[in-house]
């Protein structure tokens, strides 16, 4: 910025500055700025800060009341929506976590996926049966969907080594039996997520501390007769400046 441009930026200050010191104290130049009405001046700022640090302390007391209302609320609505989530789950609880795949077969946490030439769908993992064997040059996974139906699916083992086949049967083992284990518990489960849901529901004590405590707030406040006082006070030093310069202040 060049020096012109600093120059206009400080007139522009200086202006705004006086014009709000005019505004403040209203009735011209001297009033405003002389020194002999410091103290009229200073009368005013007293009276006008005691009001104002009371309006701002009762604002933010009344503020954080209704934020504790309005974060209790929301927990509450969270929990309720988690609950009603995890009853979804346990309900229909579809693919699940991701666990492993091998070419054709994606193993999930409760299916296992398929996609080959004579099928591709989803197998329900506490309804399917797996098997493999191998020979010098592949390895068979026999799969038993939950209708009997069955599917072979071949690898070269110049391709996919024996081992990691092999390995992804048990993984497979493994998930299967968890699956039955998961939907042998469930309804119990079911039954213990409904019941944690209406409980959820029905458990409002933090909302309702939250709303009692903004009620005393507020009816504290309304009772607290410092603010009217300080009004009054303000109210009064706005007489005497007008008194003295014919002016009142906002």
């Amino acid at each position: 910025m060049s020096a012109w441009g600093w120059t206009l930026l400080l007139a522009l200050a200086a202006a705004a500055a006086a014009g709000r010191q005019l505004y403040l104290y209203p009735g011209g130049w001297k009033f405003a700025f002389g020194p002999e009405y410091g103290a009229e001046r200073g009368d005013l700022d007293r009276a006008r800060g005691a009001l104002r640090g009371l309006e701002r302390s009762a604002r933010k007391e009344l503020a954080g009341a209704r934020g504790a209302v309005d974060t209790a609320v929301t927990a509450h609505r969270r929990r309720v929506r988690d609950a009603e989530e995890h009853i979804a789950r346990l309900r229909d609880p579809g693919r699940g976590a991701y666990r492993d795949e091998l070419g054709a077969l994606s193993l999930y946490e409760h299916v296992l996926a398929v996609s080959t030439d004579d099928f591709s769908g989803d197998l329900p993992l506490h309804g399917i049966a797996v098997r493999s064997d191998h020979t010098r040059t592949a390895g068979h996974l026999y799969l038993v969907g939950p209708d009997g139906r069955q599917h072979l699916v071949t690898y070269a083992t110049a391709d996919i080594a024996e081992e990691r086949v092999r390995r992804f049967v048990v993984d497979v083992h493994n998930a299967i039996a968890a699956a039955k284990t998961l939907r042998r518990d469930r309804p119990a489960q079911l039954r213990q997520a409904k019941a944690e849901l209406h409980r959820v529901t029905n458990d409002t004590s933090a909302q309702e501390d939250a709303r009692l405590y903004l009620e005393e707030v507020t009816a504290r406040q309304n009772d607290d007769l410092r603010i009217p006082a300080a009004r009054k006070n303000l109210a009064a030093a706005h007489d005497r400046w007008q008194e003295l310069t014919g002016h009142r202040p906002s």
